[in-house]
């Protein structure tokens, strides 16, 4: 089977990174009590695996010609791995990301990580990109970790094609204005990665979401630029380079079609550009802003155009098109928005937290990904290791929950909902 454009893009991707494993994306399963032993994570994956058969294909043919076939000699023992782990997650994180995968096999893995902080271990699942999306890597743990019996049928495409509203949506499609103020993209990346990680009940983040009209995407893409303004807060203050302006964010939408033959092989999903008000000096503006940039209608329409055009896209176009959509200086970080329907654990045990490890784009800086599972939204943001004060961004986003909550209790965003902001 050839590679689709958008596979082959994100072998290309990957070859601007100092390391392949930047280009892996997946995510953590943490669990309480004592790990199991590698044979026991085997037969449960001999048992899952064989249900999976896209997890059997690997990369083949030539630079021009790349396809994906069936492994011959495919051994699930051969993608489980084990790490000792320890008592720091961020530490245990960080190695993680380093992990390589063989392109000799497909190109995915599974990781035993006997220790994650005091009294918890992990599985961690880890794929290129090319080999699937974010929306593949989640359904795909659900079935490796979720029930035992088959899930439902699952669309991992944003909807059903409809047809394309050319003239609603080509204005989308304008490049991006260059960023003229961001301090992080004057310091050289380290090319080195961390992870820091924030944890909220999906409560708190329901019942503000009654108080203002937004939804939990838009809430989380509203703390996420209150973070960024208190990593820079006289930048984008007043009298700061930054008043008035906005970051300009990539959200990933799902393109996939839904009769794909193969829904957990290749990378399916597309970019729908955000901008994040962070030089907006009202918070309730802020907020609105982002509810009209997450409008359902308005990604829908996009999910629509973005499929017919990477169906018919040459892939030499794709190429020329690829240096403007990841340059940093138009588009300096990305989010994702993941939600896991299905309750992960291990044999028996359920999972207590779901860590998502975007992968990261070359030059970006930061990338901030959630991941909702039962009742709790695990946010995590992967950033160069030469930023400095990056470590802040957790607290600050869950201190921004706090504080729109209090808020939101007295009143303030009731103004600004259902209203239209003017760009």
């Amino acid at each position: 089977m050839p590679l689709a454009v958008l596979d082959r893009l994100s072998l290309d991707v990957a070859e601007l990174h100092a390391t392949d494993s930047a280009l892996h994306l997946g995510g953590l399963v943490v669990l309480d009590g004592e790990p199991p032993s590698r044979e026991r994570v085997l037969e449960h994956l001999r048992g899952r695996v064989g249900r999976l058969p896209e997890l059997a294909h690997r990369l083949a043919g030539s630079p021009r010609r790349p396809r994906w076939e069936p492994d011959p000699g495919f051994d699930p023992d051969d993608h489980l791995y084990e790490l000792s782990g320890g008592a720091d997650p961020l530490t245990v994180v960080a190695g993680l990301l380093r992990q390589p995968l063989s392109r000799e096999r497909p190109l995915w893995g599974i990781w035993l990580v006997r220790g994650v902080g005091d009294g918890r271990w992990g599985l961690c699942y880890r794929a290129h990109h090319a080999f699937q999306d974010g929306a593949a890597a989640v359904a795909t743990l659900e079935r490796l970790l979720g029930p035992e019996e088959p899930p439902p049928a699952r669309g991992l495409s944003f909807r059903a094609p409809r047809p394309v509203d050319w003239a609603a949506v080509l204005p989308e499609f304008r490049p991006p204005r260059r960023v003229t103020w961001w301090p992080t993209l004057d310091i050289p990346p380290a090319q080195a990665y961390a992870a820091g990680f924030a944890d909220v009940d999906t409560a708190r983040l329901h019942a503000l979401g009654r108080l203002t009209g937004a939804t939990v995407p838009q809430l989380c893409l509203a703390l996420t630029t209150e973070a960024l303004r208190a990593w820079h807060p006289d930048g984008w203050g007043p009298d700061g380079p930054g008043h008035g302006l906005a970051l300009r964010a990539n959200l990933g939408i799902g393109v996939r079609d839904p009769d794909d033959p193969r829904p957990l092989l290749g990378n399916r999903v597309a970019v729908a550009g955000v901008d994040l008000p962070c030089g907006e000096p009202d918070p309730a503006r802020r907020l609105a802003r982002l509810g009209q940039a997450l409008d359902h209608a308005r990604l829908a329409r996009l999910a629509d155009a973005h499929r017919v055009i990477l169906r018919r896209l040459p892939y030499g176009i794709g190429r020329l098109a690829l240096s403007r959509s990841i340059d940093a200086r138009y588009t300096p970080l990305s989010v994702a928005d993941l939600r896991v329907r299905r309750p992960l654990g291990f044999a028996g045990t359920p999972a207590t937290g779901v860590y998502a490890l975007p992968v990261m784009v070359p030059g970006q800086p930061l990338f901030v990904a959630w991941v909702t599972h039962r009742r709790r939204l695990h946010v995590t943001f992967l950033t160069d290791r030469a930023l400095p004060g990056a470590e802040r961004l957790p607290e600050a986003w869950e201190s921004a929950l706090a504080e729109h909550e209090r808020r939101a209790g007295e009143g303030a965003f009731a103004r600004a909902r259902g209203r239209v902001i003017a760009p």
